[in-house]
């Protein structure tokens, strides 16, 4: 290996990003998924079991799970900022832009829609925590409750994350653009000898 080759650095990859993504959004995604299963079931929302199976035992320790987490502004906004900050680093500046402005958001309003269109008549959802609610053979405790919590944690939450969202995005444009790939070393080294030689070789020869 010459003096002057420099080896190649692996560019950042997405995989902490991913990880901070995976604990805002597997929650929810746990949630849809549950409710999914239930609707291909064909279970209309009610106090009685699905098929015998108390699927919404399974939907309330989904939406805790959910809850604790998106619930917690602090850790939202933080986990948040720092996702944006990884793709950043990873020269996604795009990808960094979206995190930040959509990752808060998602994380509560789809546990929030995944309650609305699971609740019936005899299902309250209070911000009080007025009334108790039986779905699937299961009692939903606060986890039904928490999705009024959740439209008042968003509406709090979204001119903050908007704000920081400018301000990062602007930054990772101009700081985190990809970075342009730099020649390799033998094409240089090709370039800076190349041509002396081949003179030299044919000033030899005659």
């Amino acid at each position: 290996m010459d003096d002057d080759e420099i080896p190649a650095r692996a560019p950042p990859t997405l995989t902490p990003w991913a990880l901070c993504v995976a604990v805002l959004m597997g929650p929810a995604m746990l949630v849809w998924f549950v409710r999914m299963v239930t609707l291909a079931a064909g279970c209309h929302p009610g106090p009685q079991l699905c098929h015998g199976l108390a699927f919404g035992a399974g939907l309330r320790d989904a939406l805790t799970l959910d809850w604790t987490v998106a619930t917690d502004t602090p850790l939202l906004i933080g986990l948040s900022i720092l996702a944006a900050l990884l793709a950043f680093r990873a020269f996604r500046p795009m990808l960094g832009t979206l995190t930040l402005l959509l990752l808060p958001v998602l994380s509560l309003l789809l546990p929030m829609l995944a309650v609305l269109v699971t609740r019936y008549d005899d299902c309250p959802v209070s911000i009080d925590a007025i009334g108790s609610c039986r779905l699937w053979g299961a009692s939903m405790g606060m986890s039904f409750h928490n999705a009024a919590v959740a439209r008042d944690i968003i509406d709090a939450v979204v001119p903050y994350t908007f704000s920081l969202t400018v301000v990062l995005g602007v930054l990772g444009f101009f700081f985190a653009r990809p970075r342009q790939q730099p020649a390799t070393h033998s094409m240089a080294h090709m370039g800076r000898h190349g041509p002396e030689s081949h003179f030299g070789e044919h000033h030899h020869r005659s």
